[in-house]
């Protein structure tokens, strides 16, 4: 049962948010002039169908953003095979994602863009739609979206559920509230057991840890022609490749390369920074070093002189994991929690990491446990483990099987995963 708090906390949210109402409307449409909106869709936002409701029964799936809406279409699959009969309607915030369902959802599922966490976007959304069943995905909370949710009678379930030591603390200071809002949850299943220990203390009454669904993510796609284009103006020569990097690892790896090139002359470095429009700005830093650096946004191929390729580009970390055998981790120099591990397991590559691997922690110490990765106590450590893994080919050959092997499986459990949701679906 809600508590008296939770209720005066909602009613003022939901005051302010419908007062707030015509300024987000207004908000939307100078988004459209920019670009940041789609020009037709916009409407879905405010709760608005653009597609009619199928007749069969309907699972309702959310997903924030590109990573968590990528991280859904394994599971459709797996849903579908277990009753052909259910339909899907997934809902993402981004144009990015948008395009991305667009391109890669099935036949038997729909996307529309969630609506904002407004009372009457969310009560148009839900009456539209009818859904049976709701899943969100990681740690998307928002109050009105749940709490009206299940105020329909709907069943819900938080899929891949995260919550981070920095959220897991804010919310403390509003314990009866994220208490009674992860009330409203039927089943929490999480991504780790560090999450559902986190979701538990909160008060979450139906925890479980589940297999992370990004286990269950096919291998990322890529351009054979580039691929083919690449590998042949690479030929011989030993390369190692960054991805997703942050602000500041990118000169601390260029500094690193330098040194690695005293040892192996014709090495070559790729670079693939987390923000791509960044790609100026790490040029600017590399100046003054004794390095040739080309940015493949500007259309620039690799050649024989070409000493760190920037790959500031979107949607190609598939490539690059496919043309190096050696990858350093982004985000786990420094102190940003890291990156995925899994992306390159599944590309059989040998794989380094920092030691800042927070949002990969239990993912990262399993294959720790598993010989599959190579994590660095210091930063700097970096030279040294490069060194072994481009010298050593059997060792960097191990360890990108361990890792490879390590995914697949994980991935197996995504079938358990999927029957546990569907028990909760309506007969």
């Amino acid at each position: 049962m809600t508590t008296l708090r939770t209720k005066i906390a909602m009613g003022l949210y939901s005051s302010v948010s419908t007062v707030m109402t015509p300024l987000v409307k207004y908000h939307l449409t100078k988004r459209i002039t920019r670009g940041k909106e789609h020009p037709t869709r916009y409407t879905e936002k405010l709760g608005h169908a653009s597609l009619a409701k199928p007749k069969e029964k309907l699972m309702w799936i959310h997903g924030a953003s590109v990573g968590e809406s990528l991280s859904m279409l394994p599971l459709l699959e797996t849903f579908h095979k277990l009753q052909p009969d259910l339909k899907f309607l997934v809902t993402t915030g981004t144009a990015t994602s948008a395009r991305l369902m667009e391109e890669r959802l099935p036949a038997y599922a729909m996307h529309q863009f969630v609506p904002l966490d407004l009372p009457l976007s969310i009560e148009r959304f839900l009456k539209n739609w009818r859904p049976d069943i709701a899943l969100i995905i990681e740690s998307e909370l928002w109050p009105n979206m749940i709490f009206r949710t299940k105020s329909h009678g709907i069943p819900l379930i938080l899929l891949n559920g995260r919550m981070s030591q920095k959220s897991a603390k804010s919310w403390t200071r509003a314990s009866f509230f994220i208490r009674d809002l992860l009330k409203q949850f039927d089943l929490i299943l999480a991504q780790s057991s560090t999450d559902a220990r986190r979701f538990s203390e909160l008060g979450a009454p139906h925890v479980k840890k589940q297999s992370n669904l990004k286990f269950a993510a096919a291998p990322l796609t890529y351009n054979q022609d580039h691929f083919e284009e690449l590998s042949s103006s690479i030929g011989a020569r030993p390369v190692w490749f960054a991805s997703s990097t942050h602000r500041g690892e990118e000169a601390f790896l260029a500094e690193t390369h330098e040194k690695l090139r005293s040892k192996f002359p014709n090495l070559l470095c790729i670079i693939a920074p987390r923000h791509p429009e960044r790609g100026p700005e790490i040029l600017n830093e590399f100046q003054g070093k004794d390095l040739t650096v080309s940015l493949r946004s500007e259309g620039t191929g690799i050649t024989e002189d070409t000493s760190i390729y920037l790959a500031d580009t979107l949607g190609e970390l598939g490539l690059f994991y496919a043309l190096s055998p050696v990858v350093i981790i982004g985000g786990s120099l420094l102190r940003k929690g890291g990156q995925n591990l899994l992306e390159p397991a599944r590309q059989n590559c040998a794989i380094i990491c920092g030691p800042e691997m927070q949002n990969f922690e239990e993912i990262c110490n399993e294959m720790l446990d598993n010989h599959a990765v190579v994590k660095l106590s210091e930063p700097e450590d970096i030279t040294e483990q490069l060194e072994v893994l481009l010298s050593d080919k059997s060792f960097q050959q191990k360890l990108a099987q361990k890792a490879a092997a390590y995914v697949k499986d994980r991935g197996q459990e995504i079938n358990d995963v999927a029957g546990e949701i569907l028990q909760k679906l309506p007969k």
